[in-house]
């Protein structure tokens, strides 16, 4: 009975390698003749000398399989997650300027995308944006003290009753008085009331403040 050959010389560097370091041919069936460093050499080596045509190459292959190539890069990225998240965060601090830059550069050739992508955001989330435009108000007055209860002001917010809006029973910007953004300076207005009040402060608030 023959023995089964496990090693194989490379025709590259004339190494004696096992075959777990050859690429095995399917069609062929059988090793490649180069071992998987001189291939992975000799495939830079090309690449490098001919970048263009490469690229143009992949990109027509992309585009003629397109739903081969994204259901790839889904299972890749499915297999891979952990591994590419470590590797975007390594990434973004290393490159925090670049990525600044390109991401600046983006929304400004995309700005209608962008502006879209928020407006259905808004539409899909209403509390949460009502809710944010206060809290950014709030802070540019700085009317958010360290002991404010965020989350339960952003679960007033959320059960807001339809047809009124969040009050600030104190205004937080006011000629007589300013308010805080705490939750218990918050209450509900039917809209129309909000609307009237403005940021006056009555009598009543002003000798009970």
């Amino acid at each position: 009975m023959k023995e089964t050959i496990e090693t194989q010389v490379c025709i590259k560097c004339g190494l004696k390698k096992p075959l777990s370091e050859y690429y095995f041919r399917k069609k062929q069936q059988k090793y490649h003749s180069t071992c998987k460093k001189c291939w992975s050499n000799e495939c830079k080596a090309r690449y490098q000398a001919d970048t263009e045509r490469y690229h143009a190459k992949n990109k027509a292959w992309r585009k003629t399989n397109r739903e081969k190539n994204l259901a790839d890069m889904k299972a890749y990225r499915k297999a891979n997650r952990e591994k590419l998240i470590a590797q975007n965060k390594a990434w973004k601090k290393a490159n925090s300027e670049r990525k600044k830059a390109t991401d600046k550069a983006w929304r400004k050739a995309n700005s209608e995308k962008v502006r879209s992508a928020r407006k259905k955001w808004e539409k899909a989330n209403p509390e949460k944006c009502r809710a944010k435009c206060a809290k950014r108000r709030a802070a540019r007055l700085q009317a958010t003290p360290a002991w404010a209860n965020l989350k339960k002001i952003e679960e007033i917010y959320l059960n807001c009753p339809p047809g009124h809006h969040i009050d600030h029973i104190f205004p937080l910007n006011s000629p007589i008085m300013c308010g805080l953004h705490v939750e218990n300076n918050l209450q509900f207005l039917p809209a129309k009331e909000n609307i009237s009040k403005g940021n006056r402060v009555s009598l009543e608030q002003q000798l009970n403040g």
